[in-house]
């Protein structure tokens, strides 16, 4: 399990050594590991990615996210408006829902789209640095590191294999299945849809515009399953976890802080979500209320989703937290009953009197060391970072639930609060 902690004995011939054990694998070996945790990604591949980088759209290693924003809502929502405007279906009162009151299309194109391009430059550095403290902190046994690497190159072919894009642009762009409730005439008029059926900017929308939306949706959702393979992968090795690591996690605790930028994915989705309860609310004119069910249940859900890779290593730390109680146990008990013998029935002789002695300290000591094994989780999960998940996702809520509910009970919620 590792090294216990520090703690002086009653007989100091026994006492365990501090120092970590001296390493049996050549600098060689974790260099080259490192080597391959710096060219690491779950974003920087794949056929579509290529794609971009022929097309001009990408530079190796991202980001150029602005150009990409710019160049993702220029071909989505442009020509939304564009053909809305054409067939007068931007603003007015043609339609129930124009164009441009349209919530749902600003949720979508102008909100998420954008975070789901920004969330590569923010997601994929963090997956890196996490990937290499499983090397820099030596969590990763000398022995695993061959195994490590092969885990790392198997994500990497799973990143970069054609199958899956193809499959999800095949989903996507395949309208009479995908979209269609797109396809149908909606309960109240909008841009989108007339009585005859499409409008030229429904169209664009069905076939274009929606699915490219849908696809990205859908890509991330694929690097987030790449992702959650790999924290299983490497929770199947020997990992060098120490069940008294003051994060309470063996030392995974830092992977908490990259599951935390997963958050902008199910803000962005949030977004999206947002817009077409606002729609309901403000321009069909539906009670709020009959949404606090769904709100809560998005929320909630997408707390779920976002700590569930998190959650596949509770089988390893459950073991780790297991093995520690037992061996900590073991040591408290010896040590106990040395101190008993010394200090308590003095069945052994004490060299020193035990006014200053360090004996009392120690034991202290021992009891705080089993207090750390006994408080550590089962897997890299707090309250904290659920909260700022839950957060995340409600952010997008939040203006809706402000504008959308009346000033008298706002007022009233608030004071309630604060009372």
């Amino acid at each position: 399990m590792g090294v216990p902690v520090r703690h002086p004995e009653l007989n100091p011939p026994i006492r365990p050594a501090l120092e970590p054990a001296p390493s049996t694998s050549s600098p060689t070996a974790y260099e080259n590991a490192d080597s391959i945790v710096q060219r690491f990604s779950i974003v920087t591949g794949g056929p579509i990615y290529d794609f971009l980088l022929r097309m001009g759209l990408m530079r190796m290693g991202l980001p150029n996210v602005l150009r990409r924003i710019a160049v993702i809502v220029g071909i989505t929502w442009v020509p939304l408006l564009v053909l809305s405007l054409k067939d007068r279906l931007a603003f007015g009162h043609q339609v129930t829902i124009p164009f441009l009151s349209d919530f749902a299309v600003y949720g979508r194109f102008l909100l998420g789209l954008p975070l789901l391009i920004l969330a590569e430059v923010v997601i994929d550095p963090a997956i890196r640095q996490a990937v290499a403290e499983f090397v820099d902190a030596r969590l990763v046994s000398d022995q695993e590191l061959p195994e490590f690497e092969k885990i790392l190159r198997r994500t990497q072919r799973l990143r970069d294999s054609w199958i899956p894009e193809v499959g999800l642009l095949a989903l996507v762009f395949f309208p009479m299945f995908v979209f269609q409730h797109d396809w149908t005439v909606g309960a109240v008029s909008s841009w989108h849809t007339s009585p005859q059926g499409l409008t030229a900017a429904g169209w664009w929308y069905a076939i274009f515009s929606g699915p490219m939306m849908k696809f990205i949706m859908y890509r991330w959702g694929y690097r987030y399953f790449i992702w959650a393979y790999l924290l299983w992968r490497v929770s199947q090795l020997n990992l060098v976890l120490m069940p008294t690591h003051p994060d309470h996690a063996a030392g995974l605790n830092f992977l908490g802080s990259t599951q935390k930028r997963f958050g902008i994915i199910f803000c962005a989705l949030g977004c999206s979500f947002a817009g077409r309860v606002a729609n309901s609310v403000f321009l069909e004119k539906e009670p709020l209320g009959s949404f606090k069910v769904l709100m809560v249940g998005f929320v909630v859900l997408s707390v779920i989703v976002a700590l569930l890779p998190l959650a596949l290593l509770a089988p390893k730390l459950s073991k780790v937290r297991k093995k520690g109680l037992l061996e900590y146990g073991r040591l408290a008990n010896s040590y106990t009953q040395q101190f008993d013998r010394k200090w308590v029935h003095y069945t052994e002789r004490a060299s020193e009197p035990l006014l200053g002695t360090g004996d009392i300290q120690s034991l202290a000591d021992m009891g705080n060391s089993f207090a750390f094994v006994d408080a550590m989780t089962i897997a890299p999960i707090t309250r904290r970072l659920a909260l700022q998940l839950a957060a995340q996702a409600a952010l997008p809520l939040l203006p809706l639930i402000i504008l959308g509910t009346p000033a008298p009970e706002l007022i009233r919620a608030v004071l309630k609060m604060v009372a």
